[in-house]
């Protein structure tokens, strides 16, 4: 259901009572595979705590905090101060981090924030980075099967052999991310050349630039947007990150969020793998959703009246249903009568769009 608080749209799970002036709280069975530390796994970041009984996870959220929605402290009557974009942001950091700790095994974190965010009622866009993190804060994003890659290449005019800086044309191609089930890690192949567009000329006499191949083990992989403030002109290059383990990936991370240079000059961490794209190439990550019972899909943080107009309809649909997955089963998404808010809902992967 989605519930509007003021200004403020909430998505409310089943079965959950909203709003509410208590604490709330949920279990989840199986969140982690054993062994496990038996202590030193608990988040206590106000308002969500996690607590943990063997491979159970306790996520409690206090009321009144701001995140649940447009609220005030029960005891103070004042509204609260906490920014839900950052704070989401930082929380969803600390679950990554709990894989560092041993607290849970690799690929268990990205499960875990995805379980919390599907359970806990919160503003779509607050859902959606506890999901996957806030691109404009990290600049980087981490790639899953939930994606997949859209990579626009420039096709430069060649004369005389020689390259000029003329572009006559992008040659878009596709890649699958493939998942190894025991660990989270993915591995990256192309699916197919969505072929070339060059105004109308043939592709003789262009010049093609293409990124090295992704690497063919699985590991981790990590997009990272990066402006060049070395360069006279600074442009922003895509960079992909890959190892295969998370700390490594941290570490690279790191390294080039420091580097005032956007290049894999700047990676010295050992395990880690860096693919730069050549410049004015566009790397997109799309989720895979479905509209009118056709595979579609969207740009991260798209809504879902993007992907209708996306689809070919220029006109305001007369009835829009969503359907999303919610313990591995799809539930339609109540709105308001005029789908306003339906409209405005940012998508998620597997999402069911369905309109008139």
């Amino acid at each position: 259901m989605l519930d509007r608080q003021d200004k403020t749209t909430i998505l409310v799970p089943p079965g959950v009572t909203f709003p509410t002036k208590v604490a709330l709280e949920i279990k989840l069975l199986n969140a982690r595979k054993a062994p496990f530390p038996r202590v030193g796994c608990e988040i206590n970041r106000n308002p969500i705590d996690i607590q943990w009984r063997g491979s159970a996870a306790y996520i409690r959220v206090k009321s009144g905090s701001g995140l649940l929605g447009i609220d005030e402290d029960s005891v103070t009557g004042e509204q609260p101060t906490l920014d839900p974009l950052e704070y989401i942001n930082e929380f969803r950091g600390e679950l990554m981090g709990l894989e560092l700790r041993g607290c849970l095994h690799q690929g268990e974190s990205q499960t875990l924030a995805a379980k919390i965010a599907e359970r806990l009622p919160l503003p779509p866009f607050v859902a959606y980075v506890l999901r996957f993190g806030a691109f404009d804060l990290n600049q980087f994003i981490d790639l899953t099967p939930d994606f997949r890659l859209r990579i626009v290449y420039p096709i430069y005019v060649t004369d005389n052999h020689l390259q000029t800086k003329e572009i006559k044309g992008v040659e878009t191609v596709y890649y699958e991310i493939v998942a190894d089930q025991k660990d989270g890690r993915v591995r990256i192949s192309e699916v197919t050349a969505a072929g070339t567009s060059s105004n109308g000329a043939g592709p003789e006499g262009l010049a093609k630039q293409f990124a090295p191949p992704f690497p063919r083990s699985f590991a981790y992989f990590r997009l990272l947007l990066k402006k060049n403030l070395t360069s006279a002109d600074p442009i922003t290059v895509a960079i992909i990150l890959s190892s295969a383990d998370r700390k490594h990936l941290d570490d690279a991370t790191k390294e080039l969020d420091s580097s005032t240079e956007a290049s894999c000059r700047a990676i010295t961490s050992p395990g880690a793998s860096c693919i730069m794209f050549p410049a004015l190439t566009g790397v997109n990550a799309e989720i895979r959703v479905k509209v009118n019972g056709k595979e579609a899909f969207a740009r991260l943080g798209a809504q879902v009246n993007e992907v209708i107009r996306d689809s070919g309809s220029d006109d305001m649909p007369r009835s829009v249903q969503v359907r999303r997955l919610f313990d591995k089963r799809l539930v339609s998404i109540k709105g308001d009568s005029d789908s306003k808010d339906l409209l405005a809902l940012i998508l998620m992967p597997g999402d069911v769009i369905s309109y008139l």
